[in-house]
C-alpha cells in the first residue's frame, strides 16, 4: 500500500493523485493520525542562535555546557545526552528531572525529529524544557 501511495504522490503539487481525484494531506488529517491536539495555547519559545546561549541554557539545566566537539553547528550530538544521562545519580527530584530531560531531549534526536545522520539534536527544543515542574 505504501508503494501505491508513493508512486501517485506529486511533490510539486504536495498531493496524492488518484483514479478519482486528488487527495491533499491537511494538518487536521495529521492531528487525527498522529492523536495530537490542536486545543490550547501553542508550544513556541525564544530562539537561541548562539554558542554562549547555548551553554547557558545547558548549565541552567543540567550543570554542565557541551564542549565544542560535542556540538557540530546548530546541534548537540547524542552521545553527549547519553554520557550525561548515564553519569546522573538519581537521589532527589532535581537529578531526576535532568535524567527525564536528557531522555526527553534523545528522544528528540532519535524518533521525533531525527536528522539524516540520527546523532545530533538541534538546541532549539532546549527551552521547552525550561519549566520542567509547571509540564508534569
Amino acid at each position: 500500500m505504501i508503494n501505491a501511495l508513493i508512486e501517485r504522490w506529486r511533490p510539486e503539487t504536495h498531493t496524492f493523485h488518484f483514479p478519482v481525484g486528488e487527495c491533499a494531506v491537511t494538518l487536521e488529517d495529521m492531528a487525527i493520525i498522529l492523536s495530537l491536539s490542536t486545543n490550547g495555547l501553542p508550544i513556541t519559545g525564544p530562539t537561541m542562535s548562539s554558542v554562549e546561549a547555548l551553554e547557558a541554557e545547558c548549565l541552567h539545566q543540567f550543570g554542565v555546557a557541551p564542549r565544542k566537539t560535542d556540538c557540530r553547528g546548530s546541534f548537540i550530538k547524542l552521545t553527549w545526552f547519553r554520557g550525561l544521562k548515564d553519569r546522573i545519580v538519581l537521589n532527589d527530584d532535581v537529578h531526576i528531572q535532568m535524567y527525564v530531560k536528557c531522555h526527553i531531549m534523545l528522544l528528540f534526536g532519535t524518533i521525533l525529529f531525527r536528522d539524516k545522520s540520527g546523532a545530533t539534536v538541534h538546541w532549539n527544543f532546549l527551552p521547552l524544557l525550561r519549566n520542567f515542574g509547571q509540564i508534569i
